[in-house]
């Protein structure tokens, strides 16, 4: 981790720029910090690594399955990678072979992008830096052991998010550890390292605190002077390497290795290791890139080994070889040893003798004074149980406490039984932000209860953003509610739940609008950011007016003249707001009073229509048009229909005496059918008038039923018949059903031929009266002007305008 400076800046360069390629700039951070870890395992002269799933997996600190069924799909989905397996011999899949698009495309443009111009010594050092940081560890049969990074033992949820900061920080990190920070203004309550880390994952300051507390928490980073101002920060890591590096310059002295070493069996094997390695002097490698030992020795000699990646084909895949062919995890991966305090010799009287950390204990001082010194205070060991040798029946400083087993106790209303509870099956995708706290609730019940109110929000979510989206809008808003509590945390699930996480945060008027962000499509709530924008607005106005008003003024004594003209001109705003809301109550009252009157008058000509006389017999009250001349109107239309299908179909066009005759006979003839009604339908006019209407529409579609069938076998049609059976070319050789199908066709293609005949003999029936009647004199211009002086313009066109537009009005009212 020690670079130089312009090895440093050169990986800086090429990190950021895939991170900041417009594919994974949406993406989860374990999708980007897979594309970080590719990009520094892929060789020099390709884009193509080959990999395991339980290698990446190991890697972004996650599970296989979360790698082949999350991580991997979402890297294709998003253009990032091409995927191929990898079978063996025995055509299994044993690895997968990935090709890193944003890798590619930059060798192919040329050496302006910042990845085309890393080489195989730069690949190489990106790989061995993220091997101190997030590297699992391997220690293969009879190849180099490759040591987990001071990140191996960070797994599980958020993993990834503080891996990928971790190796952005060792980035940007100097030679002593301390992160250079980003300059410019930082928002009130947050410190500058907030900032940086909010400037390196692309998130917001309020989101980034979190991370950075989880990290300092962790040990793996710590602040520098007042930890409260947060501003300056510092990687241990890295300027412990810079230590190593300084002591491999000069020898250690014989007796300090001495003291070291021996006499000191209490001490980690794997620490005694470590001090040794370090003490040993080393040659150093000193260059523009690498101040390490030996490491050009390591490229050519360990080709086998997690260097052999940037070998642009190499002999064999790093990571997948002979270890791990037993699927032990014992035998196929490193143990990680994470940091620990020194250990401290013991006796039986105390951890470090007789004055220990927790005070000096005296012999036969009582339980609470011995716990104190070497035991801490605990419950009552069962009969039987065997303490160590020089304890006192609890355990030591540092070892874990044996879990008490989960007793019932019985009240009133019967046992009640604690202990760890899990999240219901139908809720682990809407409660995925909160799993680790749902197992502290201790009761079933407590936990049944707490889960009905989720499933109700649920339900509520359901209508508003539909079933599929409700469990991921829920589990979004708990996510955001959760980083809102920043480094405060959830002590009491229960009401937090229901004050806190479960009840939506509208900032406007939208329903799907929770906390400023749409839970239907996940992105900010444009009405949210209109008032947003409408109050920074107004704040700037105000601001603007006072620093022209008031040139020379401090800031001290513009200050309360920029808070007085902030609440004038929000008064005047909430003011003209108020006028606003009144002004539109009032047009919304007229509006629904001119509705009303409309609607009056509408009746009102209803009710005038409805009282109207018949027009052709004048019988009161038939709305204009009584049942029995509308039934007989619709009966000469029936009539004059069947009377023009005869004619059609029988009359010669060429003669129109003959014609004419035709004509007047099939009228009479079918007005006799029609009048044909029998003596009950006589009795009443209107039954009369209905029996004949019925008996009309018989009629014309008995002479239309006649048309078709006599015109399906007309010469015509079956020419277009046999057209349609010579093109299907049905022989002894075509089966049943075609046989069937070809028939069908036939039928459909005589009775279409039919239609058309009929339509076509109608309008040689319609041209034939048209030039055969009379037509009625034009009349000149000049005479029919005359007519129309002194008629009054208010009774032809505005009446008849204004009653149009009523109508218009009407309609949209309705």
């Amino acid at each position: 981790m020690q670079l130089s400076d312009r090895a440093r800046r050169t990986l800086e360069t090429a990190v950021h720029a895939l991170l900041s390629d417009e594919r994974l700039e949406s993406q989860p951070e374990i999708v980007r910090l897979a594309a970080v870890i590719l990009l520094a395992k892929a060789p020099a002269e390709s884009s193509k690594i080959r990999i395991r799933y339980r290698d990446l997996a190991g890697w972004l600190g996650c599970s296989v399955s979360y790698v082949g069924h999350t991580v991997l799909p979402a890297l294709k989905k998003a253009l990032i990678v091409t995927s191929k397996p990898h079978r063996g011999a025995d055509g299994r899949p044993e690895a997968v072979d990935l090709d890193l698009t944003p890798l590619r495309e930059a060798r192919e443009a040329g050496t302006s992008s910042p990845l085309a111009s890393l080489t195989q010594k730069n690949l190489a050092t990106l790989l061995r830096l993220c091997e101190a940081v997030t590297c699992p560890g391997w220690s293969p049969r009879d190849r180099p052991e490759t040591p987990a990074g001071f990140m191996a033992d960070r797994r599980g949820f958020r993993a990834s998010t503080d891996r990928l900061t971790m190796v952005l920080l060792v980035l940007n990190a100097r030679s002593n550890g301390r992160v250079r920070l980003v300059p410019g203004r930082v928002a009130g309550g947050f410190g500058r390292v907030d900032a940086t880390v909010a400037r390196l994952l692309g998130y917001e300051v309020v989101d980034a605190v979190a991370v950075v507390d989880r990290l300092v928490g962790m040990g793996h980073v710590e602040f520098e002077g007042d930890a409260e101002a947060r501003s300056r920060l510092r990687v241990p890591a890295v300027a412990e390497a810079r230590v190593r590096l300084r002591r491999r310059g000069r020898p250690a002295p014989e007796e300090e290795t001495a003291e070291l070493v021996e006499g000191d069996t209490d001490t980690c094997s794997n620490c005694r290791a470590g001090a040794r390695d370090e003490e040993e002097p080393a040659e150093s490698l000193d260059g523009a890139w690498w101040t390490q030992q030996g490491f050009d020795d390591l490229l050519g000699d360990q080709g086998e080994s997690a260097f052999g990646d940037q070998d642009a084909l190499p002999a064999a895949l790093s990571q997948i070889n002979e270890g791990f062919t037993d699927g032990s995890a014992d035998e196929s991966s490193a143990r990680p040893h994470p940091s620990h305090a020194l250990v401290a010799d013991h006796s039986e009287n105390c951890a470090g003798g007789e004055s220990c950390f927790s005070g000096s204990a005296v012999s036969g001082c009582g339980q609470l004074r011995e716990g104190a010194c070497a035991r801490e205070d605990q419950i009552a060991q069962p009969e039987g149980h065997q303490a160590p040798a020089g304890s006192s029946g609890g355990p030591l400083r540092g070892e874990k406490r044996h879990s008490r087993p989960v007793s019932a106790r019985r009240g009133v209303a019967g046992p009640v039984f604690r202990g760890p509870v899990a999240v219901p099956e139908d809720l682990h995708q809407a409660l995925m932000p909160v799993t680790w706290l749902w197992s502290g609730l201790g009761r079933a019940s407590t936990s049944g209860w707490l889960a009905q109110k989720v499933r109700e929000e649920l339900v509520r979510l359901a209508g508003i953003v539909g079933p599929q989206s409700a469990s991921s809008a829920l589990a979004g808003r708990l996510q955001r509610r959760l980083d809102r509590q920043g480094i405060h945390p959830v002590r009491d699930l229960v009401g937090w739940l229901l004050r806190t996480g479960l009840p939506q945060a509208q900032g406007c008027w939208s329903r799907t609008c929770d906390d400023g962000t749409r839970m239907d499509t996940g992105g900010p709530c444009p009405s949210c950011e209109c008032l947003i924008g409408d109050r920074r607005g107004l704040r700037q106005a105000a601001a603007a007016a006072v620093a022209a008003r008031y040139p020379r003024a401090t800031p001290e004594e513009l200050r309360p003249l920029y808070e007085q003209e902030l609440r004038e001109r929000f008064e005047q705003q909430a003011a003209y707001d108020v006028g606003r809301r009144e002004q539109a109550l009032a047009e919304r009252a007229a509006w629904d009073g001119a509705v009303a009157e409309q609607r009056a008058q509408f009746a009102q000509q209803k009710a005038a229509r409805a009282a109207a006389p018949c027009r052709q017999c004048g019988k009161p009250g038939a709305c204009g048009y009584c049942p029995v001349c509308a039934l007989g109107d619709s009966t000469r239309r029936l009539v004059g229909q069947a009377v023009d299908l005869v004619l059609a179909l029988k009359a010669d066009f060429g003669d129109a005496e003959a014609f004419g005759d035709l004509e007047a006979q099939v009228e009479r003839d079918s007005w006799k059918v029609v009048q044909d009604v029998g003596a009950e339908a006589a009795s009443a006019p209107e039954l009369r008038a209905w029996a004949q209407y019925d008996r009309a529409r018989q009629l014309l579609d008995q002479r239309h039923g006649r048309a078709l069938r006599a015109l399906r076998f007309s010469a015509v049609a079956d020419e277009e018949a046999d057209r349609v059976q010579s093109m299907a070319q049905i022989g002894p050789w075509s089966t049943e059903e075609e046989v069937l199908i070809v028939e069908r066709r036939v039928g459909e293609t005589r009775s279409r031929v039919a239609q058309t005949l009929i339509k076509e003999y109608l309008a040689d029936l319609a041209w034939f009266r048209d030039q055969t009647q009379p037509r009625p004199a034009v009349r000149p211009w000049a005479e029919r002007l005359a007519e129309l002086v002194d008629r009054p313009l208010d009774a032809d066109i505005h009446q008849p305008q204004l009653a149009a537009s009523g109508r218009r009005e009407a309609v949209s009212v309705a």
